[in-house]
């Protein structure tokens, strides 16, 4: 193979490795003091959203919601979650800005954690049915109930771009024209991975005791 067929070559590995890029943004925080084994009862919380975000906020939560249905953490049910957040006028995702009488009902439903968060940026563009671009940028948070505490934080923004367009086969590398995946696919992808990450989290001291 010739140097010019071996720099096309090089390109093209590249544009292909670009096309299925890590996450933009993937950080995980956790507390000294957090350890997945304490959480007993999970309050999810309507998320914010940013500006041009149009996703229902009862989406996130029954996203999360199914994420963590196989876990070991029991989550409070939507409707009594919603009563609570109505009759306190929670319009905010905030932890901070729930006042002690809401704190009060929350513990009477068991819940000792609350989840909750800010969708930031929720976009897709198409041609017809076919998928351009999308992005979705999410961060999210565990607070105690009791204190308020941020147990875990984490942000996760992801970017999928269609592969291929209106490319001639080169060397036959280039396949067929791929779309990128839907916005929906990288809110699932993303909220999953979220997820898992505190599932079973261990707290920092113990860790260090097993080492």
């Amino acid at each position: 193979m010739g140097r010019k067929s071996l720099l096309v070559l090089s390109g093209l590995i590249l544009f292909l490795a670009v096309g299925c890029a890590p996450p933009v943004i993937h950080k995980i925080n956790t507390s000294r003091e957090f350890d997945a084994a304490r959480i007993q009862r999970i309050a999810i919380l309507n998320f914010d959203r940013g500006p041009g975000v149009t996703l229902a906020r009862d989406v996130l939560v029954d996203k999360f919601t199914a994420a963590l249905v196989d876990s070991k953490f029991r989550i409070v049910d939507r409707t009594d979650t919603r009563k609570i957040m109505e009759e306190a006028k929670f319009q905010q995702a905030g932890g901070a800005m729930i006042d002690e009488t809401t704190r009060e009902k929350l513990r009477q439903l068991g819940a000792d954690t609350i989840l909750t968060g800010n969708l930031h940026a929720y976009q897709e563009e198409r041609k017809g049915n076919f998928v351009l671009y999308s992005e979705v940028h999410l961060t999210s948070k565990l607070l105690k109930v009791e204190t308020g505490q941020v147990l875990w934080s984490g942000e996760i923004m992801k970017r999928s771009k269609a592969k291929n367009l209106g490319e001639k086969k080169i060397l036959n590398v280039i396949d067929r024209e791929s779309e990128a995946d839907s916005a929906g696919k990288l809110l699932d992808d993303i909220i999953s991975d979220m997820a898992d990450s505190f599932k079973e989290k261990k707290p920092l001291m113990e860790k260090i005791k097993i080492w």
